[in-house]
């Protein structure tokens, strides 16, 4: 009897495998339908927004991750990013930088430091309530507010800032 409930896990075991696969994520590659288009969603996004819609171009080792507007009572404009250390960067843009944005982004802020990137008034940020610690920076310009944040250094979060300013003001 036992050798039968044996038997009969090591089938599913082994059709499991053959099913599913296994394998490590580097085999895998992305296919060409499904790359993500940060460009042509944020020409469809500027459409309709009431602010400068923000496509950073970044240098080698960044990835375009995904890219979503959202419009309504506060429209809202997120592209996400795999920085070159393989971590989620997100970059969220409004008319403003405002609280509910800051605490969902990142719970629990603090203002590290006031500072000026390319004549726009940011402020570079830290958040470490939810058990990982964070980084971001917040803009505020004349018509357009933006958040960079992620779990990487705080150079990468302004790389990734300071281009999409560079974009908003082009």
């Amino acid at each position: 009897m036992v050798w039968a409930l044996a038997l009969t896990i090591a089938v599913v075991v082994v059709i499991g495998i053959a099913f599913f696969g296994v394998g490590s994520t580097d085999e895998r590659q992305t296919l060409e339908n499904s790359e993500v288009d940060v460009a042509g969603s944020a020409e469809r996004a500027q459409a309709v927004a009431d602010f400068p819609v923000a496509v950073p171009t970044m240098e080698d080792g960044w990835a375009e991750r995904s890219a979503r507007f959202t419009d309504g009572d506060s429209p809202r404009w997120k592209a996400e990013y795999t920085s070159p250390d393989s971590s989620l960067v997100t970059l969220i843009e409004e008319s403003d930088v405002s609280a509910p944005m800051l605490s969902a982004a990142l719970p629990g802020t603090l203002v590290e430091e006031e500072l000026t990137l390319q004549g726009v008034p940011c402020q570079a940020l830290r958040s470490g309530e939810d058990g990982s610690e964070k980084t971001g920076i917040s803009c505020e310009g004349e018509d357009f507010g933006l958040l960079v944040y992620g779990a990487v250094s705080s150079e990468e979060i302004r790389s990734l800032t300071e281009a999409a300013l560079a974009d908003i003001q082009a």
